[in-house]
């Protein structure tokens, strides 16, 4: 993915944040969907991450919504002007985000290829791959940026992704887990 379309995909990612809040029209994406660029028209999965600036954690900020689709169903464009409004607005860990907000969030986006299966938790790359933890109707999910972020460990990162599933700390131990494993393209406006 080239620069521009990386700038082209931030810039559509706040203004329909804005747009959602003024009801202005987003200049870039109305520009762009007469002719998009190649590169944003794929139907990849993707997430939008909101952060907020300046606060004290390991990267430097914090988290104030994360939403996304590990399957594109549409042009990568508009799930991310759907992914960042349901970011902004519809994340139920936090409030809606609020106009005053705006100068302090970070966006992040994250493409992803195509989630494939694995055979044991050990092929897991902490910081290259994101997972997907399956047991039953348990299912949770990790961007691969999550466990560096955090400063965790395979073993740690595991035992989080079992909690984010419902699961004990050592769910993730259970032999009737599955994980999928996927890669991400990752870039922000910071």
């Amino acid at each position: 993915m080239t620069e521009d379309s990386k700038d082209l995909l931030l810039a559509i990612a706040r203004e329909a944040i804005i747009e959602d809040l003024t009801g202005t029209i987003s200049p870039t994406l109305a520009r762009v969907a007469v002719s998009p660029p190649d590169d944003i028209i794929g139907e990849e999965g993707a997430f939008v991450t909101l952060k907020k600036r300046g606060y004290a954690t390991q990267g430097g900020s914090s988290l104030r919504g994360c939403i996304g689709n590990i399957i594109g169903r549409r042009p990568l464009y508009r799930l991310i002007q759907r992914l960042a409004c349901e970011s902004a607005f519809h994340d139920p860990r936090f409030s809606p985000v609020r106009l005053s907000e705006l100068e302090s969030l970070i966006v992040e986006i994250s493409v992803l290829t195509v989630p494939v299966p694995i055979v044991s938790h050990q092929d897991i790359e902490v910081g290259k791959h994101g997972v997907i933890l399956t047991l039953g109707y348990h299912r949770a999910v990790f961007l691969p940026q999550v466990a560096i972020e955090q400063g965790w460990d395979k073993e740690l990162m595991l035992a989080h992704l079992a909690m984010k599933a419902g699961l004990a700390p050592n769910g993730w131990r259970d032999e009737r887990c599955s994980f999928e494993v996927f890669e991400a393209l990752v870039f922000s406006e910071d």
